[in-house]
């Protein structure tokens, strides 16, 4: 008789607003891991998770790794994390899960994307959790890219509650999937309402609703509606071609012809509930298969991606259409 097969361990770093949320994602994901170790700003939230979950509460993140090596680490928040703090974590074989991009800006992206792991490798990667490409909706779709046809216009709305990621990992989770079906947008138009009063200097500091109009080549747009203070939860991509159109949600999605017959849909039985329910799907099949959620968001996507988060936030300082192609040519 084999030996029975031991869960793969996790250690959390998060800060209060967050400490609810990955409670809650470790009790999703049951006895598929073992929580050794949570840390992050000493506060009494913290200490009540590691509490809740057996472990002793720490405050230092690279002390944390070092007594307490894990095969993930869930990053809910950067607060107190550098990036020495991940190039250690990538060189130990830890796959980072973190609710926010890694760097705001082309040059950290470009560093970032030094860290860790070769192709189809699950050890030391740094993943962008719970992203779009990996929800059930999303990965129940057949590639629809060839059946539309061209002039498309393309929707994407990402609405989350307080505390379910911010508004720049939500902008970031946007724009890749909207580059996925588009070329690179030529100018980017966009605004911000909410709790701000003055422009924020980086995209870590960005909150609020906000809505960018893209003009993409070949005769194509884009709208994106994206917010860190909804009521509600919803990522919704809605991409209408000359020759059908597809509508796809994290829970399944339609793909229709111009006449509004409908030509292929899903709605998995798997489709989760909750933005927990987001996470905890995701880490599933990274446990299940690691090669599996390798993200097609390839490094020039994700660069473009960051261009059109950049041109958004230069937008909404200047209050003019502002071309993300530029942003790349000046390296950010």
């Amino acid at each position: 008789m084999s030996p029975p097969q031991l869960s793969p361990e996790a250690t959390i770093w998060t800060d209060a607003r967050h400490a609810p949320l990955a409670g809650e994602l470790l009790r999703l994901m049951g006895s598929s891991l073992k929580p050794i170790g949570v840390g992050g700003p000493p506060m009494a939230e913290v200490s009540r998770l590691a509490k809740e979950l057996g472990c002793d509460a720490h405050d230092d993140l690279r002390k944390l790794c070092i007594d307490k090596p894990a095969a993930y680490l869930l990053l809910a928040t950067h607060d107190s994390v550098t990036p020495d703090d991940l190039h250690a974590l990538a060189e130990q074989g830890t796959t980072v899960l973190t609710l926010e991009p890694i760097a705001s800006d082309l040059q950290g992206l470009a560093a970032a994307d030094t860290l860790g792991g070769q192709a189809g490798d699950a050890a030391g990667r740094v993943l962008h959790v719970p992203a779009f490409s990996q929800s059930p909706g999303y990965l129940s779709a057949a590639d629809p890219a060839e059946l539309l046809g061209d002039r498309r216009q393309i929707n994407f709305t990402n609405l989350g509650m307080p505390g379910q990621g911010s508004l720049f990992g939500r902008l970031f989770d946007s724009w890749q999937a909207v580059l996925t079906y588009s070329l690179l947008p030529e100018v980017i138009d966009a605004s911000v309402v909410g709790p701000l009063t003055e422009t924020p200097e980086t995209l870590k500091e960005l909150t609020g609703a906000l809505a960018a109009h893209a003009r993409m080549p070949g005769a194509q747009s884009g709208l994106l509606l994206v917010s860190d203070v909804s009521a509600t939860t919803e990522r919704t991509l809605l991409v209408q071609g000359e020759d059908a159109t597809l509508k796809v949600a994290d829970t399944g999605y339609t793909l229709h012809n111009p006449a509004g017959e409908l030509l292929d849909h899903a709605h998995p039985d798997n489709a989760p509930g909750s933005f927990a329910d987001l996470l905890a799907h995701q880490w599933r099949r990274l446990l299940d298969s690691p090669a599996a959620t390798r993200t097609p968001a390839h490094r020039q996507l994700r660069t473009d991606a960051m261009a059109c988060c950049l041109a958004c936030l230069l937008s909404i300082r200047t209050g003019q259409p502002e071309s993300p192609g530029k942003l790349l040519e000046m390296g950010g």
